[in-house]
């Protein structure tokens, strides 16, 4: 993987640019799933390493580093007065700075990253007791082992990602059913019969509870563990729809559509992708197979000496 070739610091550099171009597109404001999906969307690459899963050396866990390089450049960025944001809030905003930066010319590693280095000396001076990552570090430095952002929500993320990476196809696509149940697709035994022709691994209907509409709808999940969904998998299914008559498809899976991929699925019959992160994001709302909990975390004035 692309990624895997740079250090720590080229991988943190490579996602600032793609970040300020996003939030440019987007008018000024993006929440931080929609930056992540964003750029992933625009960069095979990002796309890639944002759904990879590592193992810690030091405990077995696995974990995004990702993650951690995105907070990493959402911090630099934040630090050199390119974007605000406030701790806890998922909203992103690009400042009047961060508006007029001109890409083409836009050296990320001079403009952002060399210029927050003093951002890391000083958190290291503050946190020296409490085992802070010195920048430069790479993961097996210990890199697992730091707090995200969200590190509460990300550890579940990263859980729930590896869970459904472990399901057989024949679960994974009980699991696709149950959620598009929730979502208000009701399946017929048609859906069951013709599993595996045609690219269709189920049939319903949906019933529009505002205006009454009912839609026929086909689904395909594909539970893929290291290759994305492509163009010609999206244009198989696009044929399979059409025989079916359906008015729309729903095609899902736990890893991500090429670009090309993308592209044909919005020719012809409309189609929804579901990818991993989508997934992730739909359980949470759904409480699909989970159990929500409450948990705290401290404010900075007890953290402040």
């Amino acid at each position: 993987m692309y990624f895997d070739k740079l250090n720590s610091e080229e991988q943190v550099t490579y996602l600032i640019k793609p970040i300020i171009e996003v939030l440019q597109e987007a008018g000024g404001q993006l929440e931080r799933s929609e930056i992540r999906d964003r750029i992933g969307e625009k960069d095979e690459r990002i796309a890639e390493f944002e759904q990879k899963l590592y193992t810690s050396g030091k405990t077995g866990n696995q974990y995004k580093k990702f993650d951690f390089k995105f907070n990493f450049a959402i911090k630099e960025l934040s630090y050199v007065g390119i974007i605000s944001y406030i701790k806890y809030n998922p909203k992103i905003t690009l400042t009047q700075k961060g508006a007029g930066i001109v890409l083409d010319s836009f050296d990320a590693a001079i403009e952002v990253h060399d210029k927050a280095k003093e951002y890391w000396a000083e958190q290291s001076a503050k946190n020296k007791n409490k085992n802070p990552v010195p920048e430069g570090q790479t993961v097996e430095d210990g890199e697992e082992e730091t707090s995200t952002e969200d590190g509460i929500v990300d550890d579940f993320k990263v859980r729930l990602q590896s869970a459904i990476a472990s399901m057989s196809p024949a679960k994974f696509e009980q699991f696709s059913r149950a959620l598009l149940t929730k979502m208000g697709v009701q399946f017929t035994n048609k859906g069951i019969q013709i599993s595996n022709d045609g690219g269709i691994d189920g049939y319903g209907y949906h019933v529009d509870e505002e205006d009454f509409r009912t839609t026929r709808v086909v689904i395909q999940c594909k539970r893929y563990n290291t290759n994305p969904v492509s163009e010609p998998e999206i244009n198989q299914f696009l044929g399979a729809m059409n025989k079916f008559q359906a008015d729309y498809g729903v095609f899902i899976t736990n890893s991500r559509f090429t670009n090309k991929a993308r592209e044909a699925a919005r020719e012809g019959t409309p189609i929804t992708l579901i990818d991993g992160n989508d997934l992730i994001r739909l359980v949470i709302k759904y409480e699909l197979f989970i159990t929500p909990v409450t948990t705290y975390v401290l404010d900075d004035f007890y953290l402040d000496e």
